[in-house]
Protein backbone atom coordinates (compact mmCIF):
# COMPACT_ATOMS: atom_id res chain seq x y z
CA UNK A 1 0.00 0.00 0.00
CA UNK A 2 1.22 3.80 -0.72
CA UNK A 3 0.88 6.76 1.40
CA UNK A 4 -2.57 7.85 0.59
CA UNK A 5 -4.27 3.98 1.31
CA UNK A 6 -2.44 3.64 4.58
CA UNK A 7 -3.66 7.51 5.38
CA UNK A 8 -7.20 6.31 4.17
CA UNK A 9 -6.71 3.15 6.24
CA UNK A 10 -5.61 4.69 9.52
CA UNK A 11 -7.33 7.58 9.45
CA UNK A 12 -9.77 6.67 12.02
CA UNK A 13 -7.47 5.00 13.66
CA UNK A 14 -5.38 8.79 14.59
CA UNK A 15 -9.62 10.45 15.05
CA UNK A 16 -9.94 7.67 18.22
CA UNK A 17 -6.55 8.33 19.45
CA UNK A 18 -7.04 12.47 19.35
CA UNK A 19 -10.68 11.91 21.16
CA UNK A 20 -8.55 9.84 23.72
CA UNK A 21 -5.99 12.46 24.45
CA UNK A 22 -8.64 15.26 24.43
CA UNK A 23 -10.75 13.41 27.58
CA UNK A 24 -7.30 13.12 29.01
CA UNK A 25 -5.79 16.47 28.86
CA UNK A 26 -2.56 17.54 31.03
CA UNK A 27 -0.99 20.94 31.62
CA UNK A 28 2.51 21.48 30.95
CA UNK A 29 4.96 19.25 32.63
CA UNK A 30 2.65 17.51 34.13
CA UNK A 31 1.71 14.78 31.14
CA UNK A 32 2.38 11.93 32.99
CA UNK A 33 -0.97 9.72 31.34
CA UNK A 34 -0.69 11.48 27.58
CA UNK A 35 3.72 10.39 27.95
CA UNK A 36 2.41 6.56 29.37
CA UNK A 37 -0.31 6.65 26.34
CA UNK A 38 2.30 7.53 24.13
CA UNK A 39 4.78 5.18 24.87
CA UNK A 40 1.95 2.31 24.89
CA UNK A 41 1.26 2.39 21.59
CA UNK A 42 4.93 3.12 19.92
CA UNK A 43 5.10 -0.26 21.67
CA UNK A 44 2.16 -1.35 20.74
CA UNK A 45 3.16 -0.72 17.06
CA UNK A 46 6.87 -2.12 17.36
CA UNK A 47 8.46 1.28 17.61
CA UNK A 48 11.08 1.60 19.46
CA UNK A 49 11.35 4.55 22.32
CA UNK A 50 12.94 6.80 24.98
CA UNK A 51 11.73 8.94 27.28
CA UNK A 52 13.93 12.02 27.34
CA UNK A 53 14.37 14.02 29.90
CA UNK A 54 11.57 12.70 31.90
CA UNK A 55 9.13 15.05 30.31
CA UNK A 56 9.52 13.54 26.45
CA UNK A 57 9.08 10.13 24.05
CA UNK A 58 10.95 10.10 21.31
CA UNK A 59 10.63 7.13 19.16
CA UNK A 60 12.65 5.69 16.01
CA UNK A 61 11.55 4.32 13.03
CA UNK A 62 14.72 2.53 11.11
CA UNK A 63 14.82 2.19 8.34
CA UNK A 64 18.01 -0.60 8.75
CA UNK A 65 19.80 0.98 5.79
CA UNK A 66 22.96 4.23 6.09
CA UNK A 67 21.28 7.54 4.92
CA UNK A 68 19.73 10.45 6.34
CA UNK A 69 17.48 11.02 9.25
CA UNK A 70 14.14 13.84 9.85
CA UNK A 71 12.81 14.83 13.56
CA UNK A 72 9.19 14.96 13.12
CA UNK A 73 7.66 17.05 16.44
CA UNK A 74 4.41 17.06 17.78
CA UNK A 75 3.54 18.70 21.33
CA UNK A 76 0.61 16.92 23.81
CA UNK A 77 0.51 19.28 26.62
CA UNK A 78 -3.20 20.80 27.69
CA UNK A 79 -4.35 24.81 28.93
CA UNK A 80 -5.87 25.59 31.99
CA UNK A 81 -9.65 25.89 30.77
CA UNK A 82 -12.89 23.95 31.50
CA UNK A 83 -14.45 23.14 28.43
CA UNK A 84 -17.61 24.36 26.86
CA UNK A 85 -18.74 22.63 24.30
CA UNK A 86 -20.42 18.98 24.79
CA UNK A 87 -19.11 16.87 21.93
CA UNK A 88 -19.32 12.85 23.18
CA UNK A 89 -15.18 13.22 23.76
CA UNK A 90 -15.37 16.54 26.32
CA UNK A 91 -12.71 16.69 28.84
CA UNK A 92 -13.00 14.51 31.92
CA UNK A 93 -10.62 16.80 33.64
CA UNK A 94 -12.25 19.68 35.34
CA UNK A 95 -10.38 22.89 34.34
CA UNK A 96 -8.29 21.56 31.68
CA UNK A 97 -8.65 21.19 28.44
CA UNK A 98 -6.72 20.75 24.91
CA UNK A 99 -7.69 24.36 23.63
CA UNK A 100 -4.78 24.58 21.22
CA UNK A 101 -4.75 21.24 19.52
CA UNK A 102 -2.07 19.54 20.62
CA UNK A 103 -4.33 15.69 21.39
CA UNK A 104 -4.48 16.48 17.15
CA UNK A 105 -0.84 16.74 16.81
CA UNK A 106 -0.25 13.51 18.97
CA UNK A 107 -2.55 11.42 17.36
CA UNK A 108 -1.37 12.85 14.00
CA UNK A 109 2.28 11.67 14.59
CA UNK A 110 1.54 8.75 15.66
CA UNK A 111 -0.31 8.15 12.79
CA UNK A 112 2.38 9.04 11.11
CA UNK A 113 4.94 6.73 12.45
CA UNK A 114 2.51 3.86 12.00
CA UNK A 115 2.13 4.44 8.19
CA UNK A 116 6.67 5.11 8.24
CA UNK A 117 6.83 2.22 10.21
CA UNK A 118 5.06 0.02 7.59
CA UNK A 119 6.54 1.83 4.63
CA UNK A 120 10.12 1.74 5.77
CA UNK A 121 11.34 -0.33 2.76
CA UNK A 122 10.72 2.76 1.00
CA UNK A 123 13.49 5.47 1.82
CA UNK A 124 17.10 5.70 3.90
CA UNK A 125 17.88 6.72 7.54
CA UNK A 126 16.08 7.26 10.24
CA UNK A 127 13.00 9.33 11.73
CA UNK A 128 12.73 10.49 14.97
CA UNK A 129 9.06 10.93 15.88
CA UNK A 130 9.86 13.72 18.30
CA UNK A 131 6.80 13.98 21.51
CA UNK A 132 7.34 17.17 23.25
CA UNK A 133 6.08 17.94 26.92
CA UNK A 134 5.49 21.69 27.71
CA UNK A 135 5.52 23.52 24.80
CA UNK A 136 3.05 26.27 26.68
CA UNK A 137 5.33 27.12 28.74
CA UNK A 138 8.05 27.76 26.44
CA UNK A 139 10.03 24.04 27.78
CA UNK A 140 11.19 20.76 26.72
CA UNK A 141 12.10 21.47 22.82
CA UNK A 142 15.87 22.05 24.09
CA UNK A 143 16.05 18.77 25.32
CA UNK A 144 14.60 16.78 22.60
CA UNK A 145 17.28 18.85 20.82
CA UNK A 146 20.02 17.96 22.98
CA UNK A 147 18.94 14.58 22.73
CA UNK A 148 19.10 14.29 18.35
CA UNK A 149 22.52 16.39 18.62
CA UNK A 150 23.51 13.14 21.11
CA UNK A 151 22.78 11.36 18.59
CA UNK A 152 24.90 12.84 15.39
CA UNK A 153 21.82 15.42 14.61
CA UNK A 154 19.39 15.12 12.14
CA UNK A 155 19.01 16.71 8.31
CA UNK A 156 15.81 18.50 8.75
CA UNK A 157 13.16 18.67 11.58
CA UNK A 158 9.17 19.22 10.55
CA UNK A 159 6.37 20.11 12.46
CA UNK A 160 2.97 21.44 12.33
CA UNK A 161 0.02 23.13 13.75
CA UNK A 162 -3.47 23.05 13.61
CA UNK A 163 -4.72 26.43 12.51
CA UNK A 164 -8.27 27.50 13.59
CA UNK A 165 -8.73 30.21 11.16
CA UNK A 166 -8.04 28.83 8.36
CA UNK A 167 -10.38 26.95 6.49
CA UNK A 168 -10.10 22.71 5.61
CA UNK A 169 -8.15 22.00 2.44
CA UNK A 170 -5.43 24.84 2.87
CA UNK A 171 -2.20 24.90 4.12
CA UNK A 172 0.24 27.75 5.07
CA UNK A 173 3.68 27.07 3.62
CA UNK A 174 5.92 30.08 3.42
CA UNK A 175 9.78 30.42 4.07
CA UNK A 176 11.69 32.64 6.57
CA UNK A 177 10.65 34.31 9.76
CA UNK A 178 6.68 33.05 10.39
CA UNK A 179 6.51 33.00 14.40
CA UNK A 180 8.55 36.06 16.34
CA UNK A 181 11.17 34.92 19.42
CA UNK A 182 9.78 36.43 22.31
CA UNK A 183 11.59 37.95 25.77
CA UNK A 184 10.22 38.95 28.75
CA UNK A 185 11.58 41.87 30.68
CA UNK A 186 11.32 42.90 34.27
CA UNK A 187 12.14 46.67 35.31
CA UNK A 188 12.89 47.00 39.73
CA UNK A 189 12.80 50.94 40.07
CA UNK A 190 14.10 51.54 43.86
CA UNK A 191 13.76 54.81 44.92
CA UNK A 192 12.96 56.76 49.11
CA UNK A 193 9.28 56.11 49.98
CA UNK A 194 7.46 58.77 52.91
CA UNK A 195 4.69 60.81 53.29
CA UNK A 196 2.84 61.75 50.23
CA UNK A 197 2.40 65.25 52.06
CA UNK A 198 6.33 65.90 51.83
CA UNK A 199 7.36 64.66 48.19
CA UNK A 200 10.30 66.73 48.53
CA UNK A 201 11.59 64.65 51.16
CA UNK A 202 11.09 61.48 48.67
CA UNK A 203 12.60 59.91 45.12
CA UNK A 204 9.71 58.82 43.76
CA UNK A 205 9.99 56.02 41.80
CA UNK A 206 6.56 55.96 40.26
CA UNK A 207 7.83 59.03 38.22
CA UNK A 208 10.46 57.36 37.14
CA UNK A 209 8.45 53.85 36.21
CA UNK A 210 5.83 55.89 34.04
CA UNK A 211 8.96 58.03 31.98
CA UNK A 212 10.90 54.50 31.43
CA UNK A 213 6.92 52.84 30.36
CA UNK A 214 6.76 55.96 27.98
CA UNK A 215 10.25 55.42 26.64
CA UNK A 216 9.98 52.11 26.02
CA UNK A 217 6.82 52.27 24.06
CA UNK A 218 9.15 54.32 21.14
CA UNK A 219 12.07 51.88 21.00
CA UNK A 220 10.45 50.04 17.88
CA UNK A 221 9.61 53.04 16.07
CA UNK A 222 12.69 55.31 16.78
CA UNK A 223 15.10 53.44 18.11
CA UNK A 224 15.72 50.37 15.96
CA UNK A 225 15.90 49.76 12.37
CA UNK A 226 12.76 49.56 10.34
CA UNK A 227 13.65 47.00 8.26
CA UNK A 228 13.67 44.30 11.48
CA UNK A 229 10.21 44.49 13.16
CA UNK A 230 10.21 44.09 16.16
CA UNK A 231 7.55 44.86 19.56
CA UNK A 232 7.84 46.01 22.85
CA UNK A 233 5.33 45.74 25.08
CA UNK A 234 5.73 46.65 28.34
CA UNK A 235 2.27 45.14 29.91
CA UNK A 236 2.45 45.08 33.69
CA UNK A 237 3.08 48.51 35.47
CA UNK A 238 2.42 48.34 39.45
CA UNK A 239 3.78 50.83 42.58
CA UNK A 240 2.19 52.23 45.57
CA UNK A 241 -0.17 50.04 48.08
CA UNK A 242 -1.76 53.77 50.04
CA UNK A 243 -3.04 57.10 48.97
CA UNK A 244 -0.90 58.97 51.13
CA UNK A 245 2.37 56.74 50.93
CA UNK A 246 5.11 57.34 48.19
CA UNK A 247 6.07 53.61 47.37
CA UNK A 248 9.58 52.36 47.82
CA UNK A 249 9.61 50.56 44.52
CA UNK A 250 7.94 50.14 40.98
CA UNK A 251 7.78 47.33 38.87
CA UNK A 252 7.42 47.10 35.08
CA UNK A 253 7.28 43.70 33.25
CA UNK A 254 6.40 42.99 29.25
CA UNK A 255 7.64 40.60 26.49
CA UNK A 256 9.92 41.52 22.99
CA UNK A 257 8.59 40.38 19.75
CA UNK A 258 11.17 40.11 17.01
CA UNK A 259 12.13 38.29 13.69
CA UNK A 260 15.45 38.40 13.06
CA UNK A 261 17.80 36.02 15.03
CA UNK A 262 19.73 38.00 17.73
CA UNK A 263 17.33 41.25 18.06
CA UNK A 264 16.03 39.93 21.28
CA UNK A 265 19.19 40.88 23.00
CA UNK A 266 19.90 43.90 21.07
CA UNK A 267 16.33 45.53 21.98
CA UNK A 268 17.11 44.16 25.50
CA UNK A 269 20.28 46.26 25.84
CA UNK A 270 18.52 49.26 24.30
CA UNK A 271 15.76 48.66 26.88
CA UNK A 272 18.46 48.27 29.38
CA UNK A 273 20.22 51.27 29.09
CA UNK A 274 17.09 53.70 28.92
CA UNK A 275 15.98 52.34 32.38
CA UNK A 276 19.58 52.92 34.05
CA UNK A 277 19.54 56.71 32.43
CA UNK A 278 16.27 57.63 33.14
CA UNK A 279 16.02 56.14 36.84
CA UNK A 280 19.64 57.82 37.06
CA UNK A 281 18.36 60.90 36.49
CA UNK A 282 14.97 60.82 38.95
CA UNK A 283 17.37 59.65 41.67
CA UNK A 284 16.16 56.10 41.21
CA UNK A 285 18.81 53.06 40.92
CA UNK A 286 16.99 50.30 38.99
CA UNK A 287 17.87 46.11 37.84
CA UNK A 288 17.02 45.08 34.75
CA UNK A 289 16.25 40.98 33.66
CA UNK A 290 15.10 39.26 31.34
CA UNK A 291 13.43 35.48 30.73
CA UNK A 292 13.31 33.64 27.40
CA UNK A 293 9.33 33.22 26.28
CA UNK A 294 10.68 32.01 23.19
CA UNK A 295 14.56 31.66 22.53
CA UNK A 296 14.42 32.47 19.27
CA UNK A 297 12.21 33.47 15.87
CA UNK A 298 10.84 30.17 14.08
CA UNK A 299 12.33 30.44 10.36
CA UNK A 300 11.36 28.24 7.82
CA UNK A 301 14.36 26.81 5.46
CA UNK A 302 13.38 27.51 2.11
CA UNK A 303 14.64 24.21 0.03
CA UNK A 304 12.11 22.58 2.76
CA UNK A 305 9.73 24.81 2.35
CA UNK A 306 9.99 24.35 -1.86
CA UNK A 307 9.61 20.89 -1.63
CA UNK A 308 6.66 20.64 1.14
CA UNK A 309 4.80 23.28 -0.92
CA UNK A 310 4.94 20.96 -4.41
CA UNK A 311 3.70 17.50 -2.17
CA UNK A 312 0.99 19.71 -1.17
CA UNK A 313 -0.22 20.64 -4.42
CA UNK A 314 0.22 17.21 -5.42
CA UNK A 315 -1.53 15.99 -2.64
CA UNK A 316 -4.37 18.64 -3.32
CA UNK A 317 -4.02 20.73 -0.85
CA UNK A 318 -4.29 24.91 -1.43
CA UNK A 319 -1.18 27.24 -0.22
CA UNK A 320 -2.47 29.62 1.74
CA UNK A 321 -0.28 32.87 1.12
CA UNK A 322 -1.66 35.65 2.22
CA UNK A 323 -0.86 36.06 5.55
CA UNK A 324 1.24 37.92 7.76
CA UNK A 325 3.81 36.49 9.83
CA UNK A 326 2.20 35.89 13.48
CA UNK A 327 3.26 37.60 16.43
CA UNK A 328 2.95 34.01 18.34
CA UNK A 329 5.63 31.81 19.53
CA UNK A 330 6.29 28.33 19.38
CA UNK A 331 9.38 26.74 21.10
CA UNK A 332 9.61 24.80 17.25
CA UNK A 333 11.71 27.27 16.48
CA UNK A 334 15.12 25.58 18.54
CA UNK A 335 14.37 22.66 16.40
CA UNK A 336 14.87 24.97 13.24
CA UNK A 337 17.68 27.05 15.38
CA UNK A 338 19.30 23.59 15.10
CA UNK A 339 17.94 21.96 11.86
CA UNK A 340 16.98 23.04 8.69
CA UNK A 341 13.21 22.12 8.37
CA UNK A 342 9.99 23.21 7.92
CA UNK A 343 6.40 24.36 10.39
CA UNK A 344 3.37 24.09 8.54
CA UNK A 345 0.02 25.34 9.56
CA UNK A 346 -2.89 22.96 8.34
CA UNK A 347 -6.12 24.63 8.05
CA UNK A 348 -8.62 22.86 10.83
CA UNK A 349 -11.42 24.79 11.22
CA UNK A 350 -14.40 23.60 12.86
CA UNK A 351 -17.78 23.58 11.53
CA UNK A 352 -19.29 21.44 14.22
CA UNK A 353 -21.89 23.28 15.77
CA UNK A 354 -21.06 25.26 19.29
CA UNK A 355 -17.78 24.88 18.47
CA UNK A 356 -15.16 27.84 17.39
CA UNK A 357 -11.43 28.01 15.77
CA UNK A 358 -10.02 30.37 18.34
CA UNK A 359 -7.38 29.02 20.26
CA UNK A 360 -6.73 29.18 24.10
CA UNK A 361 -10.69 29.33 24.28
CA UNK A 362 -13.14 27.33 25.95
CA UNK A 363 -15.22 26.16 22.80
CA UNK A 364 -12.06 25.39 20.52
CA UNK A 365 -12.56 22.57 18.00
CA UNK A 366 -10.72 20.97 15.02
CA UNK A 367 -12.16 19.50 11.52
CA UNK A 368 -10.94 16.15 12.11
CA UNK A 369 -11.14 15.54 8.32
CA UNK A 370 -7.84 17.72 7.63
CA UNK A 371 -5.76 14.67 9.98
CA UNK A 372 -5.48 12.48 6.84
CA UNK A 373 -4.32 15.32 4.33
CA UNK A 374 -1.80 16.04 7.07
CA UNK A 375 -0.08 12.44 7.12
CA UNK A 376 -0.15 12.16 3.20
CA UNK A 377 2.08 14.87 3.10
CA UNK A 378 4.52 14.08 6.07
CA UNK A 379 5.23 11.33 5.12
CA UNK A 380 5.58 11.70 1.45
CA UNK A 381 8.08 14.22 2.17
CA UNK A 382 9.79 12.06 4.80
CA UNK A 383 10.14 9.28 1.71
CA UNK A 384 11.62 12.05 -0.55
CA UNK A 385 13.52 13.19 1.68
CA UNK A 386 15.08 10.35 2.67
CA UNK A 387 15.04 8.75 -0.95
Amino acid sequence: MNARELTEKYEQYVIDLRREFHMHPELSLKEDWTRGRIAKELEALGIPYEEVAGHNVVGVVDSGKPGKSVAIRADFDALPLVEEVDVPFKSQVNGCMHACGHDAHAACLLGIGRILNELKDTFNGKVYLCFQAAEEAGRCADEIVDYLKAKGGVDNAIGMHVAGALAPGYVELREGARLSGAEIFYIDIKGVGGHGSRPDLTVNPIQAAVEVYQRLLTIPATHHSMFDTCVVSPCCLKAGERFNIVPETAHIEGTVRYYKMGDGEVVLEKIRKAAESICASHGCTVEVTNAAGAKYPLINDAASIAMAREIATEIGLKLEDSLDPSAGSDNFAEFLAAFPGFYMNLGTHSSRPGTSGNHHNPTFDVDESTFKKDMELFVLYTQRFLA
